[in-house]
């Protein structure tokens, strides 16, 4: 399997809320095998981060079957943390975590990296300066437990159901030490992530117009946006992402 941001990026932009159409007794009546494939068609074409979190498991753990890979369980883990899904930020932060602590599992995390870069930039540093940090966002396990722990409330627009830290995140969050202007950087990098997929899911809800306003309101090329315009934009926007939801959950329950 090609790993690319490109890929990434294509996932990305497909529709958001699109439930895979099976139910749990369908997977458990599959071979592992039909499992994978049913998962990744999901993870891939739907860009469901529920089965993209269920794909990275299988590959993170390995099933008598399924043998573990590592490179597919980071790659499947960061797609569905894209999306929001809390389990998998964390899981994802423990992992990067996990492989800084030795030269060999450094040298794991710098080769998945060197697969998916978009540029040529992380590729072009030599050993010294990869280990000084990790690259890139949604890379830094501070950034993913940030966000995986931020509050259920307002995380209303991510296109993720699973969004309630585990309790392994809050602890590794509270007991990440991290230099205050680094944090600063990462605060810096969540905030980017974080309006990225307000925008993204903008774009798929409302019509054109709506969607220019809604940019223009928010992010006024001049200026600083109106506070009080800003709220009610905000505001009429999660009661039209709540309702999508709603109906999209009624949708996969009238299907079961």
């Amino acid at each position: 399997m090609k790993y690319s941001w490109i890929l990434l990026g294509v996932l990305i932009i497909n529709k958001a809320y699109a439930f895979c159409p099976f139910s749990e007794r369908l997977v458990s009546s599959l071979k592992e095998e039909s499992v994978v494939a049913l998962y990744k068609s999901c993870a891939e074409t739907m860009n469901d981060d529920a089965a993209q979190a269920k794909l990275a498991s299988i590959y993170d753990k390995g099933t008598p079957a399924i043998p573990k890979n590592l490179k597919k369980a980071l790659f499947y883990y960061q797609l569905s943390a894209d999306n929001g899904n809390a389990s998998s930020q964390a899981r994802l932060a423990q992992l990067y975590m996990e492989l800084d602590k030795s030269r060999e599992g450094r040298a794991d995390l710098y080769n998945y990296m060197d697969s998916i870069a978009a540029t040529d930039d992380f590729i072009q540093l030599d050993n010294q300066q990869k280990e000084q940090d990790f690259r890139g966002e949604l890379v830094h396990p501070y950034v993913l437990l940030m966000l995986a722990n931020e509050k259920v409330a307002n995380k209303w627009y991510y296109p993720s159901n699973d969004l309630e830290a585990p309790l392994f995140a809050q602890q590794l969050f509270k007991n990440y030490k991290i230099d205050p202007q680094k944090k600063q950087q990462m605060n810096q990098m969540a905030t980017q992530w974080k309006k990225r997929k307000l925008l993204e899911m903008a774009r798929q809800i409302l019509s054109n117009d709506e969607y220019r306003t809604f940019v223009a309101t928010l992010y006024p090329a001049t200026g600083q946006a109106d506070s009080f315009k800003r709220n009610q934009a905000l505001k009429g926007f999660q009661e039209k992402v709540e309702q999508k939801k709603r109906q999209d959950l009624k949708g996969v329950k009238a299907f079961h």
